[in-house]
């Protein structure tokens, strides 16, 4: 379908925006407050933050988000975007207060390091941490030791589809499910997509190509944990509610996955949003991811996984 008006409107506000090939790093930093918009934060949740021992026993700060619901809930680790080299609690608050009101489920938002001061695995093995944590203290915010997922968007796709299948590698944290939001899943960039929208819709392939070699540069682009596509044994990760959009170079990887995850007997719940690029917000959005995630979650509760 033609592209969304709001889509239209995002593209037409960032028209002047540098791809960042083309400017320094802490430009496209500090640009992330265009694409952002930080919003209220509603007092529609708890909100507790806690700092705990990162991927290397760094200190770390991880945001919980608690529903005013009756427990126990869901809980999700959730591993932000931003191209790997940028984002903040603090940037994604508003967000993730509504997300978490509006999905019943707690959400353990992870302060991950960026790249390239921390390179692959750095950045993954902080998201493991927060897993393995979050698993030790779901009791403490009213969790479902039953329904602990991962979920990530963008570039935080990554890590978070890696999770389950580190985790099953490692004997850690049994995991019910994830949530992936427009997932940058293969760093290899040979998704069709890539190539039919590399210009034109804001993420370029110039630019997904700049931020992968600023996470995992040379080989360790074709580790399965950087290209979670790659992965050889599907049937050990978990049930998946995947969102991509029509406009984006980078919706081939998540519908790529799926298919591999349906291929190997895991339940997948994905749906593609029409007219909208990878940088979209609006009215679309999160109704869809969260029609999806319900929905799996409810299929989890009859043991229907």
């Amino acid at each position: 379908m033609p592209l969304h008006p709001e889509a239209q409107a995002f593209l037409d506000k960032m028209a002047g925006v540098p791809d960042p090939t083309d400017a320094n790093l802490e430009q496209f930093r500090g640009g992330a407050a265009t694409l952002i918009a930080g919003g209220e934060r509603a007092d529609i949740c708890d909100v507790v933050d806690r700092t705990i021992a990162g991927g290397d026993g760094q200190d770390m700060g991880v945001r919980i988000y608690i529903p005013r619901e009756d427990g126990p809930l869901p809980v999700i680790v959730w591993v932000h975007g931003g191209s790997f080299v940028r984002g903040t609690l603090d940037m994604f608050d508003a967000g993730r207060r509504e997300f978490a009101q509006q999905s019943k489920c707690v959400i353990v938002a992870v302060d991950q390091r960026l790249s390239p001061e921390a390179q692959f695995p750095a950045p993954l093995e902080d998201a493991y941490a927060a897993l393995v944590w979050t698993a030790a203290h779901m009791d403490e915010f009213g969790g479902d030791p039953e329904l602990l997922g991962v979920g990530g968007e963008s570039s935080g796709g990554s890590p978070a589809a890696a999770l389950p299948f580190l985790a099953h590698a490692r004997g850690g944290p049994k995991l019910a499910f994830q949530v992936l939001a427009n997932p940058l899943l293969d760093a290899t960039l040979s998704s069709p997509s890539v190539e039919e929208l590399a210009t034109g819709y804001f993420l370029t392939r110039a630019q997904l190509d700049w931020c992968y070699e600023k996470y995992a540069p040379g080989e360790k682009r074709r580790s399965p944990l950087v290209s979670p596509v790659l992965q050889e044994d599907f049937s050990v990760s978990v049930p998946a509610a995947i969102i991509t959009t029509e406009y984006d170079p980078v919706r081939d990887d998540g519908e790529r996955f799926g298919e591999s995850l349906r291929r190997a007997g895991v339940p997948v719940y994905l749906e593609r949003v029409l007219g909208h690029v990878h940088h979209f917000g609006g009215a679309d959005r999160t109704p869809t991811l969260l029609r999806l995630l319900n929905a799996m979650l409810a299929d989890l509760r009859a043991g229907k996984n």
